[in-house]
């Protein structure tokens, strides 16, 4: 059977149909388990259109070439290697020439931006049918591009930086890379019309580098044709794609876009210590989590430094494995049956010249984005049972980023901060005292609303037929009554429906 579940099936109906006729570029969001790239090559192995199939790393490319969603469909894929993987010039030349002519060519993000800036001549690319990208949710980070956006100190030969950006874009020299020059020719354009978002300049060694706040803003031509297609498990945050539509810089999406859950894959459970991090008490707690979690255990964490310190209080175990970044381009064919996260992943920010900048447009949506991407470490089976440990008090306040049907158990868990002490600057009206006993005494201690036997006078209260915030004014007795602290409350709820409706208030 091609297709495990009704949602992997439809999954695979809606790029069919998308492929089939474009409107804008589409936007597919399929969770852990669904089965997206067996859904997706399926489709691409029923079409006559050229397509580059495009990853975010050449670990994530190997992957997909070792799957067995690949051999289960027979789509037949060329891979596009850059020079500096390959040992001669001739294996080089050999290999681009066969991506050029394939049908289904697979490469990097990273070369699709040379392949734009250098119009179509590093590997065509950007001149197929269609683009789709897979693990698209690593886009707005682009790590890789990041790398490749670097031109070395020698290069430059001590210029100043436009005049060799310039040289290094236009020379025909072939011991210059094409990389350099695309490379270069995407630092003039930033050079040529700054953005807020973008930077370059020198690093502490002297080479040139470039930094974006939203890199795959580099890939917004190619990002808006009709034709591209984004696909992941977490494109979206808070239910809505605003995020990375903004990080992409996409005008439009194509109607078809959704979102869509497994129905049942996996069984997942939860576990919350709330601790502040970086304190004795949270670091203790991470090492006893470790300790005693079911075996095999996955510990993701943000930070090589965060694992070499966690490895060496633990030291090696069997069945153990401690990795920073584990949430994206990571897989294995370990069952895991814990995964721990000792603190919520925000972005760390990066410095060019000098100046701190900031990853991924929202630190809680990155955040909320690569938990989720943890969590899903778990539940690579349908039949994958695994405890999820959060051990960062501020994973509750990040919103949804448990997948849907695990929620209850998450919820379960979730810890509501209270009883902080914070100082407040109120304006109120002012109230006259002798109002309430002149109330109770005129009008009796009882609720006024009809069928209401509210009589304990603690729990009534004087409303104001017309509101007092509206200004300073002198109240009579025919201008309040006695009303019940509910009857109150639904007294000015339909005050404001009644305004909000242009209507009179009675």
């Amino acid at each position: 059977m091609m297709f495990r579940s009704p949602e992997q099936k439809y999954f695979h109906d809606v790029l069919c149909k998308h492929i089939h006729q474009p409107d804008a570029p589409l936007l597919l969001e399929g969770g852990v388990g669904l089965g997206k790239t067996r859904a997706y090559l399926a489709a691409l192995a029923q079409t006559s259109h050229t397509v580059a199939l495009v990853l975010p790393t050449h670990q994530l490319i190997d992957q997909l070439l070792a799957s067995t969603d690949l051999a289960a469909t027979g789509l037949s894929i060329a891979v596009f290697r850059p020079a500096r993987l390959l040992e001669t010039h001739a294996d080089y030349q050999k290999q681009r020439e066969a991506a050029r002519a394939a049908r289904v060519m697979l490469c990097t993000a990273a070369s699709v931006v040379i392949d734009q800036r250098l119009q179509g001549e590093y590997h065509g690319a950007t001149r197929r049918d269609m683009l789709i990208f897979d693990e698209a949710d690593q886009l707005p980070d682009m790590a890789a591009l990041q790398s490749d956006c670097v031109i070395e100190a020698s290069l430059l030969q001590n210029q100043p930086l436009a005049v060799a950006l310039e040289r290094i874009s236009t020379t025909s020299s072939r011991h210059i890379a094409a990389e350099q020059k695309a490379a270069a020719r995407v630092m003039l354009e930033i050079l040529a019309e700054p953005v807020r978002y973008a930077s370059v300049g020198l690093d502490e060694a002297g080479n040139a580098v470039l930094h974006h706040h939203l890199p795959a803003r580099l890939m917004k031509k190619i990002s808006n044709r009709t034709s591209t297609v984004f696909i992941s498990a977490t494109l979206s945050h808070a239910g809505k794609f605003d995020n990375f539509r903004h990080a992409m810089g996409l005008e439009n999406i194509s109607r078809l876009s959704t979102s869509m859950e497994p129905e049942r894959h996996g069984t997942l459970d939860f576990t919350l210590h709330a601790h502040e991090v970086e304190t004795e008490a949270w670091f203790t707690a991470t090492l006893q989590s470790i300790q005693t979690a079911p075996r095999p255990t996955l510990v993701v964490t943000p930070s090589h430094a965060l694992t070499e310190r966690l490895q060496a209080a633990i030291g090696e175990q069997t069945g153990l494995l401690i990795k920073a970044g584990a949430w994206a381009g990571f897989d294995t064919p370990t069952r895991w049956r814990s995964v721990i996260i000792p603190r919520v992943p925000f972005g760390a920010p990066v410095v060019v010249d000098g100046k701190a900048v900031t990853s991924y447009l929202d630190a809680h949506a990155t955040a909320s984005r690569r938990m989720r991407q943890a969590i899903g470490r778990g539940i690579r089976t349908p039949d994958a049972v695994c405890s999820v440990t959060v051990l960062d008090a501020r994973a509750s306040k990040l919103g949804a980023f448990v997948p849907e049907r695990f929620t209850p158990q998450w919820e379960q868990r979730r810890v509501f901060e209270e009883g902080a002490r914070i100082e407040w600057t109120l304006s109120k009206a002012e109230r006259d005292a002798g109002l309430r006993k002149a109330a109770l005494k005129h009008y009796g201690e009882k609720c006024q609303h009809p069928q209401c036997n509210v009589t304990q006078p603690h729990l009534l209260d004087v409303h104001h037929l017309d509101p007092i915030s509206e200004g300073i004014r002198k109240t009579t007795l025919k201008d309040v009554t006695v009303l019940c602290a509910n009857h109150h409350r639904e007294a000015h709820f339909l005050g404001f429906v009644r305004q909000s409706q242009h209507e009179p208030i009675d």
